[in-house]
């Protein structure tokens, strides 16, 4: 996509709340020097005069990964910020094109729009009539925003841009993290290093809990406002307690998640606050404080979001992983946390 050529850069910041002058987010008239006015060139004006949708704004497929205080997740820098890559699936990027490698999102990129695999969202609990054409980014058939609003994927999300989000508290979509409603935790907002999971300092802080919340639905995480409880809104029989989720206490029926990561054995051997993987995420009970006791296994400790390099959006190789062979895999993917299966 073409990009307008000249830009008032924001203020380095990697908080979700804008600033800088209005015109670099909206438009009038779509209009400017003859030339249409929005992020893609495109001649057809957005709703609420922003000079982008969702992808117009966040996925403008550059070399840069923030594109004038925009946080990127279609581009081919080789940092990836947080959420993750779709040029992984189309290609662009990585070890080769896939629709298996990220979030099925419809027209997102158009390489996703080939994915029939999928009809509904795997261990779909909640009946979230969520489709394989209907997909969105946000809104009632997407992630970000409020899920209970069914007018359009923008008025889910409308004026959470604006909003002060200096306390993260779930309460609405403007102070909900990375804008999923219901969602607590703590963003990483550094001037350098903002967006990233760079490291134990410079990386977000991952709501998890002890046990998951029995309350999650199709448009609520649950009143922990757990980041698993947020996935388990479309993927609730992967989460949950009892036959529709990982059970109780072992033996597991499924990876469990929204538990505390175990500091005794096997598990002992990773400390992700002195020895931090960006591959191998943990939540924490209190991501403001968080500690070695307190961390917890999440849905994202496996999964990225947007798109990873390897197939069902997982972190790392699933195939490498050889019992108790580790091999170049060593240390890696589901050994790090199993490492006496290494």
């Amino acid at each position: 996509m073409g990009l307008v050529a000249v830009f008032i850069v924001f203020p380095i910041s990697a908080s979700a709340r804008v600033s800088g002058p209005c015109s670099n987010c909206h438009t009038m008239h779509n209009s400017q020097n003859g030339q249409p006015n929005n992020f893609d060139l495109s001649a057809t004006p957005n709703p609420v005069l922003v000079r982008g949708t969702c992808t117009g704004c966040h996925a403008q497929h550059t070399g840069g990964n923030v594109v004038t205080g925009i946080p990127q997740v279609y581009h081919t820098n080789a940092t990836d910020l947080a959420g993750g890559n779709f040029s992984f699936v189309d290609g662009t990027k990585g070890g080769g094109a896939s629709v298996t490698k990220g979030h099925n999102v419809h027209a997102a990129i158009s390489a996703l729009d080939a994915d029939t695999n999928l009809s509904a969202p795997p261990g779909d609990e909640f009946s979230t009539g969520i489709t394989n054409s209907n997909f969105t980014c946000g809104g009632q058939y997407g992630c970000h925003g409020d899920r209970s609003n069914t007018t359009s994927e923008l008025s889910s999300i409308k004026g959470a841009h604006h909003a002060n989000d200096s306390t993260i508290d779930g309460a609405t979509v403007g102070t909900s993290y990375r804008f999923l409603k219901g969602v607590k935790g703590v963003e990483n907002n550094d001037a350098t290093y903002g967006w990233q999971n760079y490291s134990a300092t410079y990386t977000n802080k991952y709501k998890g809990v002890n046990g998951p919340d029995a309350d999650a639905s199709k448009t609520s995480p649950g009143t922990n406002g757990t980041i698993s409880g947020f996935c388990s809104e479309c993927h609730g029989k992967f989460h949950g307690s009892g036959a529709n989720g990982h059970g109780t206490s072992s033996a597991w029926i499924r990876h469990p998640t929204d538990i505390l990561y175990p500091n005794s054995g096997a598990y002992a051997a990773y400390n992700p606050l002195t020895a931090y993987d960006a591959t191998v995420p943990v939540a924490y009970t209190n991501p403001a404080s968080p500690t070695r006791a307190t961390a917890v296994v999440m849905c994202l400790s496996c999964h990225g979001v947007h798109g990873m390099d390897y197939a069902d959006i997982l972190r790392w190789d699933y195939s490498t992983m050889i019992a108790h062979n580790g091999g170049a895999a060593s240390g890696t993917g589901c050994f790090k946390c199993h490492s006496d299966k290494d």
